[in-house]
């Protein structure tokens, strides 16, 4: 037999063999998105998924904690959040007009409830979640609005991105307080989870 003839036989006993165990030759491969939009969706939906579960497990009264005084506390951080929330989405989302400030509105974060700042942050996901429902492939490239006259799409994107950044914020601020970030629970025992009081391990997620 030529070196051909070994290469196929060989190729069709592995065929062959994933064949036997239900493994199509493109079964587990990655799939592309069905748009651009549910792309951006779903990396929203991940990281704000995760933020609005630290927003809840943040113990109340460390809420007005901040690592230091240069940077803002949680409270400030998840009326931040929020505010950028409805900012991005709120025109998309079809709403009459913009809902008030959070963290330069009245009362002042520190002064809210954990309760009134979860809730709030709760209320401005949704108003995304209805955003990301009225952009589609047909109309994402519309003026959507914002800053600079972005696209509908690139708002979305746009919030995405500082979701990400801001759950990075606070991933540190909870492991400054021995504190397991929720993208790092489920996972057994995570890498710089905290073992019998000791310190987290830096930049784990």
């Amino acid at each position: 037999m030529n070196k051909s003839g070994i290469v196929l036989a060989c190729c069709a006993i592995v065929a062959g063999a994933a064949a036997a165990q239900g493994q199509g030759p493109n079964q587990g491969a990655a799939q592309p998105p069905q748009t651009l939009v549910s792309e951006v969706q779903r990396q929203y939906v991940t990281v704000t998924n995760n933020a609005f579960a630290a927003a809840e497990q943040f113990p109340e009264d460390k809420y007005t904690w901040q690592p230091t005084p240069d940077v803002r506390t949680w409270a400030q951080l998840v009326a931040h959040m929020t505010d950028d929330a409805n900012g991005n989405c709120w025109m998309i989302a079809g709403l009459a007009a913009a809902p008030g400030p959070v963290e330069r509105g009245t009362p002042a974060p520190n002064a809210k409830s954990k309760a009134d700042l979860v809730a709030g942050y709760r209320t401005a996901i949704d108003v995304c979640k209805k955003a990301f429902d009225n952009v589609t492939t047909a109309n994402m490239t519309e003026p959507g609005g914002g800053r600079g006259n972005a696209s509908k799409l690139g708002q979305l994107i746009s919030i995405m991105a500082h979701t990400n950044e801001h759950y990075g914020n606070m991933v540190t601020y909870m492991r400054l307080q021995n504190l397991v970030p929720p993208s790092s629970a489920g996972r057994g025992a995570p890498m710089g989870a905290p073992r019998g009081g000791g310190a987290p391990a830096p930049g784990r997620q």
